[in-house]
Parts: structure tokens; C-alpha cells; sequence
């Protein structure tokens, strides 16, 4: 077993990975482009529907109750067919309508109505619960799991809980909510959660391979134990009564609605969208995950049976099997697998609902107990405040009632709950009669059915409520049993709530719709919804009004509604904004189709900030248009229409047309200029190697002229002083010293043009392949070291042969090793004016490292300043009296032209270090000019 400080160490330094991943996110996000900005991305996120359910508790439905788990994943397959259609839609009608969560969704159809949203928010918020408590379950019982061995409980794991609580809070602060964004979108978190996906599904894998191939010899092998050993267990698991049937086709509804209508998923999914294109990716992408992720869990779950263990135990098979094998760290990975299962769920449900919270619950107050007014500028604190609330919440769900049930049928009360919600929103984009009393009839009806039918007796079993109400029916009327409704008694307890809960709802929803007439907005509403994947071109011209309102009046009221939410300055800032969104900023007086634009930018940063429903009735009640400009755009908008000569319906869906083009030509335009920057990028290296190569030709041009006009005078002094010093034998000695030194001089100059020659020109190389060490021995024998410098040669055996210039690259080996020289011989001459003992020493070595052989040669000498380091591959850069300073500049050549890289380091007064690496397989063009 583990130790439990241990793998909470783990726990946290994962959850810190995570962290700096969300960041790095969130710096390289610009307003054009994202890491998240991908559809494998998104699809990956998606997976978050697979939480401590799909790790834990889909072995155990595996073992005791069959093929009942895999419904739970066949049905988001099965919907998936409709996401080209439904979901589309859903990801459209968000960006037009500034949607930030799924009560936004379905109080935006229906007249933005805060009823609607805040009956949404409690159903969210009452269902998510005992979901959170799942995950808290799901971690607190797998890690007393992987520590149990430690004897008694460890302070770690007596104050489990509290401690999990405390790290959900701060994580889901810091990945989610550090500030407020209009869009509610959170990339540095989808992108963690995408991570955790990731791993979840690896840990699986890795826990499903282990025991089907490690612990046994296969499915075959599993399967045919089971037959042979253990036939009756076949027999249980697979049933084939009517009442399991029944059972199956209800998991299978109600993971449909889930995958779309959980508050978390809807976020991931519509909210959390880029780009409509990427439900292409997932419609092929997510089905995969879910495959992948199921297809050891029958294997598991018939392992966990043949090696002993109860069928009651079955949840914990996929961490218990690992540990008991004594593979700790497989353990440690399926144990954070599941941890990230669990805490993906927390932190995306949490967020979702707090932001509906404080949206549709939290404003409405706000709105209405007028000394509370101050919190609309605390609105971040008071989402940090909501998110502890629901965290704690799931903890105490799980506290109470969470014995009570195998983690499948605490998850299935939070489907059931997330599908009370699916007849409003389908409704919505599909009926067009459906309106705001139907909604709300039906939300209502449907989540008191519920909460009697399926949450209650979770409550009544916890032994918090008298057993009676279950076994007789309140007030003793057994016609009202919560499990046995109106006399019900052949369905399951979760297949009875869902048919009870759902006829309600949907009876009323429709009952509502047909009794009650919709007010033309609503009419509107509908017709957006019903069409919004209908666009149809047309032209018109845009009607021009004069410019008679004062901005600044517009300003004041607009500052005034958002110092509401913000702060002075911020709530300024934020006007000056929309003013430029809006394209009139600056502008003294503004048109009513001007001021129509700026009431628009607003409205959407409200709607991003504090929901549709909010931002509607805050901009209503701050009368950016008075009644004359009110009159004067309707009258805008007729003539509009008369001019056009169409529907309003048909104007609607050619603006809706045009704001599609606009934003794919947005995109475009932004994919080209990020184009233009790069190929500006390419098109300033190319200028820059032209130049160097321009400069080089005209220094080889100078080079080649210089070399011939000063080689033949300097080959005739050369002759005459050897002549003279061989023909004139009875000079003095002073004379004769005097030849010698022309002799050399002449050789000095020579040798500088031969440098720029070389350095300009170069020559063809001839690249063979060669053993190192062999031909840098000859090369070191060939050179002449002072006999006071310490040589040492440290040459690996173990170097691959390369293919090399010899020629070129002895010239690189000789200048480094008379650098050296020259370096250890100056600081020698040094130390001793100074009285200070000195050793002088070069190392030169040779090895291999990443793919390619290096040589290095080391000194003690001199060294080099920072200046002069950055400068040394400078050519003619020279720090000496004498010296052309093109050595280490044809060094940097030859070793480009091998395709290899030079490093130098050097302190001064301690030494220098240049380290030479070329690739292992040699030059790719060994016949190439240079």
C-alpha cells in the first residue's frame, strides 16, 4: 500500500501540472487564436461526461447487474447522430444571443424570462448535487483504498474529506473562475480538463491491460474460467426479464439527454465551442473515447469475480486488483485517473452552476433587496463564495446519503434531473408554439415529480425521513408512495421517477404552450430558435439617419448602468470600449442607428457577465433610448422594411447571413495576416542571408584582387631575401637576423591572405566517413604544445563513425588547440608578474550525445569577457595586437557546413570551453560548394 502523504503529494503536484498547463494556456491565447482552438480539443474535453462513473462504478454495474452499465455510453453514441443538427444549433444561437450557461439557453427562447432562468438554476443546482457527492465519494473511498495498509487511519485520511474540499475549492478558483469574462469561456481550464481526460482514459487502458493480460491469458481466458468454474455467475449477470429490459431502454433516454442538457455538458459543449466545424471532429472522435474507455470494463469486473472478491466490492476492482497484485505504481496511476475523473466533474459542474447562480438567483435578489446593491460590484467574490457553497453542498450529499448507493444510482438521479430540462429545450429550437408558461409549467411540474419520485427516497433510505413514507405513502395514502405513484408498482424506482417526472413535464410544458398565447417577442424568439440554421443572401440598402443625439448624455447613462457591476474606472473603461466596438468613438453626436450599435455592444457584454435574462432587464430598466428615439427606431426599422420590400422574418435571416460572412471573413482575414507575419518573418531572414552573402562576395571580390596585386611583390621580396641570405655568407649576424625576420613577415602576410581567402571562397569539400578519435590523434601528434602546458586527451571508444572534411576540419581543430595555447601562455606570463602559482592545462575530448558526436577543447587561460564572447565569431573581430580575428569565423564555417553548431563558454580569468557537435550521420551534402 501507500503512504497517504505520498499520494497526496502526488494529488497536488498533478493538480499544479494542470495549473501551469491552463496557464500557459491562457498567456498564449490571443483574440484570433488558441490552443484550444482545435477540434481534437474539444472533443477530448467532452469526455468529461465520463467522471467517477465510468472508473468505478460501471465495473461494478458490470458485475452484479450485466450489460446494464453499457447503455450509459451507447446512449451519447446514439445521440451523436443528431449533433450536425441539434448541437449546431445550440453553438449558433449561443453566439448570437451571448449565451452563457443552459439556463441562459432556455430563458433566452423563452422572452428572456428570469422565471424561466432561476427555475433552470435551482433544477441545475438540486440535481448537480448528488452528482458532486458521486465524485467525493468516488476519491475519499478509492484513497482510503490505495493507503488502507498503513494500520490505523492516518491523520491524512481522517480528515479526508475536508482537505479534498478545501483543494477542489482553490483549484476550481484557479483554473476557472481568477476573473470575470464576458464570453464565460475558460481555455486554460478546458485545456486542463482535456488533460485529465487524457489521462483518465490512459489509466484505464493501462489498469484493463494489466488484468486481462497479466492476471490472465486474455478475454478468452477470462470468459472461459467463468464458464467452466463460476456458470451461475453468467446466469446472474445476464438477465433476461422484462423488468431489465425496461431498466436498459431508461438508461439508455436518459444518457441521451445527458450528454447534451447536464449543466456541465452543455458548457463543454455549446458554450466552450470555437468553431462549429469541431462537432465534425467529435461526431467520430468522442464515440472512440467512449469505446476505448469500456472495453476492459467487462474483463475487470469478471477478473475481480474469479479472483474472490464479493460482487458488492466490484466498484473498487479497477484500483483493487492493481493493488492487491502489488503494482503500487499502476495503483498510483489508476488512482489518479480516477481522481481526475472525479475532480474534472467538480470543477466544470461547479463553475457552471455558480455561474448560474449569481447570474439568475443572486441578481434577481439583488434587483429586489435594494441595500444589496453593492454586491453587483463584488460579483467575482461572490461566484468564489457560491463555488464553496456547492462544493460543500456535494460533500454533505455525500455524507448523507452517500452509503446508501453503488455510485451508478447516485449518478442516475442527477441524469434523471438533467433530463427535466430537455423538453424546454428542444421545444425550444423545434416548436414554435412553445412559450414562456409552458416552460415554466413544465420545468415545474417535472422537478417536483422528481424530487418526490427519485431524491426523497434517497433521503427516507439515508434514515433521515421515517421509513412510512415509502412503505404506506405520506398521510398513509398508499396511492402516493413516492416509488409507486398512482398505483404504479411493475417499473424499477429510476424507470417509475423518469416516466412520472417526464409526463408531467412534458404534459404541462405542452398544455402551457397551447393555453397561453405568445407575445410577439416571444413569436420572434421562436422564430429565431426554429431557424436559426437558415440563411438566405439578399441585398439592401442600409438607411442613413441624421446625427442629432449627444454621446456624452449616452455615455453617462451607460456608466452609471455599469457601475453597477464594476468598479468607477473599470465601468469608464468598459463604455469607451463599446463606444469603440461600436465605431463612434470620439464622435460628439451619434445617429439612432449609431446609438442602436452601442446599446448592442453593451448587451452583450452584459449577457456575457451576468446572463441574458439579467442583462435584458438591467438594460431595460436604464432607458438608453428615450421614448422619441424608441419611436425614431421603429420608424428606422419600417422604413427599413419598406424599402427592402420583405417579411421581418426574411430580413432577420439576411442579417443573420451577412453577420456569418462577416465573421468568416473575420476569420480569414485573420488566418491571412497571421500568413503575412510569417512569410514577413521568412522574407527578413532571406534579406538578412542575402545581405551577409553580398558582403562576403564583395569582401572575396576585395580579397581576390588584394591577394594578387600583394602575393607577387610579396613573392619577389621573399626570393630576393632568401637569395641574398644564401649568397651573402659573409654578412654579419645582425644582417642575417634582419633577412630571417622579411622571411617571416612575408610568410605572416601570406597567411592573412590565405585566411580571407579561404574564408570568403572556401573549397569543395571532400566529406568522407572516418573514425574521430584515429584522426584527431594524428592531428594533436602533429601539433607542437610547450612543454610547460599539461595536455590531457580524454577520446571515448565509443564514438560512431561520421562522414567529415579532413582538411577542412583539422583547420578547425588546429586554430581551437592554438587559441588555447595562446589563452593558458598570456595568463602564465600574468601569474607570474604577479608571484602567483600557475598550472597551465588544455583538455581536449571527444563523445557523443543526442544524435551527434562532439569535440571539445577546454583551457585555463585567459578566458573571455561577456562582450568579447558575444563578438567572437565576429569576423576581423580581434581583441589581439596581432591577428586577422577570421579564425574562430572560418571555425563557425566549416562546422555550419558539416551541419554541425559551435558553443562557447568562457569566464574570465578561469578559462574558455568551446564545444564542437556534428551529426552522427554526416554531412547530406558532402559534394556541395561552399
Amino acid at each position: 500500500m501507500l503512504d497517504s502523504f505520498m499520494v497526496l503529494a502526488v494529488f497536488c503536484f498533478y493538480m499544479g501540472f494542470l495549473f501551469l498547463i491552463a496557464l500557459w494556456v491562457e498567456r498564449a491565447s490571443t483574440v484570433d487564436r488558441s490552443p484550444v482552438n482545435n477540434p481534437y480539443v474539444y472533443s477530448l474535453s467532452l469526455a468529461v461526461y465520463c467522471t467517477g462513473w465510468t472508473y468505478y462504478g460501471s465495473v461494478g454495474k458490470a458485475a452484479t447487474s450485466g450489460l446494464l452499465f453499457l447503455p450509459i455510453y451507447l446512449g451519447p453514441t446514439i445521440a451523436i447522430i443528431l449533433w450536425w443538427t441539434v448541437l449546431r444549433k445550440m453553438v449558433r444561437i449561443k453566439t448570437r444571443h451571448h449565451i452563457t450557461s443552459i439556463a441562459d439557453f432556455i430563458s433566452a427562447r423563452y422572452n428572456k424570462s428570469q422565471s424561466v432562468a432561476a427555475l433552470v438554476t435551482i433544477i441545475a443546482l438540486v440535481g448537480t448535487t448528488p452528482y458532486i457527492a458521486l465524485q467525493f465519494k468516488a476519491i475519499i473511498s478509492t484513497f482510503s483504498i490505495v493507503t488502507s495498509a498503513e494500520g490505523s487511519a492516518s491523520w491524512v485520511g481522517q480528515h479526508l474529506g475536508p482537505i479534498v474540499v478545501g483543494l477542489m475549492w482553490v483549484f476550481t478558483i484557479i483554473l476557472g473562475i481568477r476573473r470575470l469574462d464576458p464570453t464565460e469561456r475558460h481555455p486554460g481550464m478546458i485545456m486542463a480538463v482535456a488533460v485529465e481526460c487524457l489521462v483518465k482514459l490512459v489509466a484505464f487502458l493501462a489498469a484493463g491491460i494489466f488484468v486481462t493480460y497479466f492476471l490472465f491469458d486474455g478475454f478468452t481466458d477470462i470468459f472461459k474460467r467463468i464458464t467452466e468454474t463460476q456458470p451461475h455467475m453468467l446466469v446472474e449477470v445476464w438477465k433476461t426479464d422484462q423488468s431489465y429490459y425496461i431498466t436498459w431502454t431508461t438508461y439508455l433516454i436518459l444518457a441521451m439527454s445527458a450528454i447534451m442538457f447536464l449543466p456541465r455538458q452543455f458548457h463543454m459543449a455549446v458554450i466552450e465551442n470555437f468553431d462549429e466545424d469541431h462537432i465534425r471532429t467529435a461526431m467520430w472522435m468522442f464515440p472512440l473515447y467512449m469505446l476505448l474507455i469500456n472495453i476492459f470494463v467487462f474483463p475487470i469486473a469478471m477478473g475481480g469475480l474469479l479472483k474472490g472478491y464479493p460482487a458488492q466490492d466490484a466498484d473498487t476492482f479497477v484500483l483493487g486488483l492493481p493493488l492487491h497484485s502489488g503494482q503500487k505504481w499502476l495503483s498510483l496511476l489508476v488512482f489518479l485517473g480516477g481522481a481526475s475523473a472525479a475532480t474534472g466533474m467538480i470543477m466544470i459542474s461547479s463553475i457552471t452552476v455558480t455561474t448560474m447562480i449569481t447570474n439568475h438567483l443572486l441578481l434577481p435578489i439583488v434587483d429586489w433587496i435594494k441595500w444589496l446593491g453593492f454586491l453587483r460590484r463584488h460579483l467575482l467574490n461572490c461566484r468564489w463564495v457560491a463555488v464553496a457553497g456547492v462544493i460543500v453542498t456535494g460533500y454533505w450529499f455525500e455524507q448523507l446519503v452517500g452509503e446508501s448507493y453503488m455510485l451508478v444510482n447516485i449518478g442516475m438521479i442527477a441524469f434523471a434531473a438533467a433530463f427535466q430540462l430537455a423538453p424546454a429545450a428542444l421545444g425550444g429550437i423545434a416548436w414554435r408554439r412553445g412559450n414562456q408558461a409552458g416552460a415554466l409549467l413544465g420545468l415545474g411540474a417535472g422537478f417536483v415529480v422528481w424530487f418526490y419520485t427519485l431524491l426523497l427516497p434517497a433521503f427516507v433510505r439515508s434514515g433521515w425521513i421515517a421509513d412510512s413514507l415509502l412503505s404506506d405513502g405520506p398521510w398513509g395514502i398508499a396511492f402516493l408512495k413516492p416509488e409507486q405513484l398512482f398505483g404504479v408498482m411493475t417499473l424499477d424506482s429510476l424507470t417509475h421517477g423518469v416516466f412520472w417526472s417526464f409526463l408531467f413535464n412534458t404534459g404541462f410544458y405542452v398544455f402551457g404552450s397551447l393555453f397561453f398565447e405568445q407575445s410577439e417577442q416571444e413569436k420572434n424568439l421562436a422564430e429565431d430558435f426554429a431557424d436559426v440554421l437558415i440563411t438566405i443572401p439578399a441585398l439592401g440598402k442600409s438607411s442613413r439617419r441624421e446625427s442629432h443625439i449627444i454621446a456624452s448624455e449616452k455615455k453617462k447613462i451607460i456608466e452609471d448602468l455599469l457601475c453597477q457591476y464594476l468598479g468607477a474606472a473599470e465601468a469608464a473603461s468598459m463604455t469607451e470600449k463599446c463606444f469603440q466596438e461600436a465605431g463612434v468613438l470620439g464622435k460628439g453626436r451619434i445617429s439612432i442607428v449609431e446609438l442602436a450599435e452601442v446599446h448592442n455592444q453593451v448587451e452583450k457584454f452584459l449577457s456575457g457577465s451576468i446572463g441574458t435574462a439579467a442583462a435584458f432587464k438591467a438594460l431595460r430598466q436604464a432607458e438608453i433610448f428615450d421614448p422619441g428615439e424608441a419611436r425614431e427606431l421603429s420608424e428606422m426599422y419600417a422604413e427599413i422594411l419598406a424599402s427592402l420590400k420583405v417579411t421581418p422574418e426574411e430580413l432577420e435571416q439576411k442579417i443573420d447571413y451577412y453577420q456569418e460572412r462577416e465573421a468568416l471573413l473575420t476569420h480569414h482575414a485573420a488566418e491571412l495576416e497571421q500568413k503575412v507575419r510569417e512569410r514577413t518573418r521568412d522574407l527578413e531572414a532571406a534579406q538578412e542571408e542575402l545581405i551577409k552573402r553580398e558582403r562576403l562576395s564583395v569582401i572575396g571580390q576585395l580579397t581576390a584582387i588584394v591577394s594578387h596585386e600583394l602575393r607577387n611583390p610579396l613573392g619577389v621580396i621573399q626570393s630576393s631575401a632568401y637569395v641574398l641570405s644564401r649568397n651573402l655568407t659573409d654578412t654579419d649576424e645582425k644582417t642575417q637576423k634582419h633577412l630571417e625576420r622579411i622571411e617571416q613577415q612575408v610568410g605572416i602576410c601570406d597567411s592573412i591572405i590565405g585566411e580571407l581567402l579561404e574564408y570568403t571562397r572556401g573549397r569543395r569539400s571532400a566529406a568522407v566517413k572516418g573514425e574521430i578519435n584515429s584522426w584527431l590523434e594524428y592531428v594533436l601528434d602533429e601539433l607542437t604544445f610547450p612543454k610547460e602546458i599539461h595536455v590531457m586527451k580524454l577520446l571515448r571508444r565509443d564514438i560512431p563513425e561520421i562522414s567529415f572534411d579532413k582538411e577542412k576540419m583539422r583547420r578547425v581543430v588546429v586554430n581551437l588547440c592554438e587559441n588555447a595555447i595562446q589563452a593558458v601562455l598570456a595568463r602564465q606570463t600574468a601569474m607570474e608578474e604577479a608571484k602567483l602559482s600557475y598550472s597551465p592545462r588544455i583538455r581536449i575530448s571527444t563523445y557523443s550525445a543526442d544524435s551527434n558526436v562532439c569535440i571539445q577543447v577546454e583551457d585555463n587561460g585567459m578566458g573571455m569577457n561577456n562582450e568579447t564572447t558575444m563578438r567572437a565569431f565576429e569576423p576581423l573581430f580581434t581583441t589581439r595586437a596581432r591577428g586577422t580575428g577570421l579564425g574562430l569565423a572560418i571555425v563557425k564555417k566549416i562546422v555550419e557546413e558539416h551541419e554541425g553548431t559551435v558553443y562557447l563558454s568562457s569566464v574570465p580569468d578561469q578559462g574558455t570551453i568551446i564545444t564542437i557537435t556534428l551529426p552522427q550521420d554526416g554531412r547530406k551534402e558532402s559534394g556541395a560548394n561552399h
